[in-house]
């Protein structure tokens, strides 16, 4: 009877150390994801951080349902997941980028500047229709007067594809509106 116990437990360990282990990778990956995202926005790094945080919350609903695991650790990974959650919106757009029901913005961008910030590396602020975008430094900086089309997903405001239309474009577009 012992011994038969004893087995049980030996199963249920590694099963808990592989969750909390899946878990972990999970945070690192969407943390990590966050703070490249300005650095590297492509559509990958969408997957990425999606991925990642639906990972980390299958694995927090198992490691809060596994009872070998002590109440105070099942609450740290609760609101660690939940942070995480609220910190990045992306796993919120899943839906509306394989539906490709983006949103769209243009015009000549109100705010064009350069942000930079202890965690994120150097990015251009983009205004347009009153949304803030921050959008890849390759930009050029005579793109100011340039008319944007920038197509992004409505919750997380990822950008999924933009487009600067030249300044004879611009012209035109800005003569066709008025």
């Amino acid at each position: 009877m012992i011994n038969d116990n004893k087995n049980e437990k030996s199963l249920v360990s590694p099963l808990n150390k592989l969750t909390k282990r899946i878990w972990f990778v999970s945070f690192a990956v969407g943390t990590v994801g966050m703070m490249l995202r300005y650095k590297y926005p492509f559509t990958e790094m969408f997957w990425v951080i999606s991925i990642s945080t639906l990972i980390l919350v299958f694995t927090c609903v198992v490691i809060i349902l596994i009872r070998d695991i002590k109440i105070v650790e099942r609450l740290i990974y609760l609101f660690a997941t939940i942070a995480l959650l609220i910190h990045s919106p992306e796993w919120l757009d899943i839906p509306a980028y394989l539906k490709n029901d983006y949103k769209v913005a243009e015009g000549v961008p109100t705010v064009f500047e350069i942000r930079s910030g202890r965690n994120n590396p150097e990015r251009w602020e983009v205004v347009v229709d009153n949304i803030k975008f921050s959008m890849p430094i390759d930009i050029q900086e005579n793109s100011y007067d340039n008319w944007f089309v920038i197509n992004y997903l409505p919750r997380s405001r990822y950008i999924v594809d933009y487009k600067i239309l030249s300044e004879q474009e611009t012209k035109g577009k800005i003569n066709y509106s008025n």
